[in-house]
């Protein structure tokens, strides 16, 4: 059975995320570990705390554990027939992105979804900058749910190639998880900016990559724009897919830099699930 790791902070964007969770662990037959992380309301200090603050501190992790409870009953209550014998808790303490990738690795788990805002609101909520931060760091496929998304079936998907790494490897992890998820078809395009120089040329990538995947359910298009994320938020405006991915890889400073801005952007502003994976270089 596979395992979805779902941080929640209670919230209406986590209880969102919670539902394409769900949806997931239905159409890979998962099991989930509802995963909070909880920071100490007090400010940490050398000294014995007063017995107000320790008193304080201990309501404040009750009133937490009985909203773990609570959360998972409400979505026993919601999906009892999905989730059945296949939703867990699990409570840690600290750094909530420390903490989350930890646990990820703990439980082995195959994937991690967790809301944000979109919108660029995001930037104003804790829970949004956790989400960016752990798509970013992960070494796991993290979905990200912003809020205002619908939640169905995902059948149409654009991947945002920058062509460069393991794009073999990482065209057959996408291939391996559309087929898991029902997927049609991916359409990977790659953004040439028109005054950016190039090694090796883009179109000749596609060209090879086209002869590697032909009669996969994978369609390649290099286009030329004056602006990478730009050009990437138009596509996607005028496409209109169910979800967008994005791959990261070991990278120098600046290109590290510019790629982070890109799953930055994205996971600011998209407005329907956005897939982040690793590519190895």
């Amino acid at each position: 059975m596979k395992t979805i790791l779902l941080p929640t902070d209670f919230s209406l964007n986590a209880k969102h995320a919670a539902d394409f969770a769900v949806s997931l662990a239905g159409l890979i037959d998962a099991k989930i570990i509802l995963l909070h992380a909880y920071e100490s309301p007090v400010s940490t200090t050398p000294f014995v705390l007063p017995l107000p603050q320790q008193g304080l501190m201990q309501e404040a992790l009750e009133e937490t554990r009985t909203l773990l409870v609570q959360t998972k009953d409400d979505m026993l209550a919601k999906y009892g027939d999905v989730l059945a014998n296949k939703l867990e808790t699990k409570l840690v303490f600290g750094n909530p992105v420390d903490n989350i990738l930890e646990a990820a690795a703990e439980v082995r788990a195959d994937f991690l979804v967790i809301g944000s805002l979109g919108e660029g609101g995001v930037l104003a909520n804790l829970f949004g900058s956790t989400a960016l931060s752990i798509a970013q760091k992960s070494k796991i496929p993290v979905w990200v749910i912003p809020q205002q998304s619908t939640i169905q079936a995902i059948k149409e998907v654009i991947y945002a190639s920058d062509l460069e790494g393991d794009e073999v490897g990482c065209i057959n992890k996408i291939i391996n998880i559309g087929a898991l998820l029902g997927i049609d078809h991916t359409k990977l395009i790659h953004i040439k900016e028109y005054l950016s120089p190039e090694i090796f040329p883009s179109s000749e990538i596609i060209d090879l990559l086209e002869e590697e995947f032909g009669g996969e359910k994978i369609i390649f298009r290099n286009l030329y724009r004056d602006d990478t994320i730009v050009g990437i938020d138009k596509y996607i405006r005028n496409q209109k897919p169910d979800a967008v991915i994005l791959a990261q890889r070991p990278k120098g400073f600046v290109e590290k830099l510019f790629h982070e801005s890109i799953i930055k952007h994205l996971t600011l502003s998209s407005q329907i699930p956005l897939l982040v994976l690793q590519k190895k270089y």
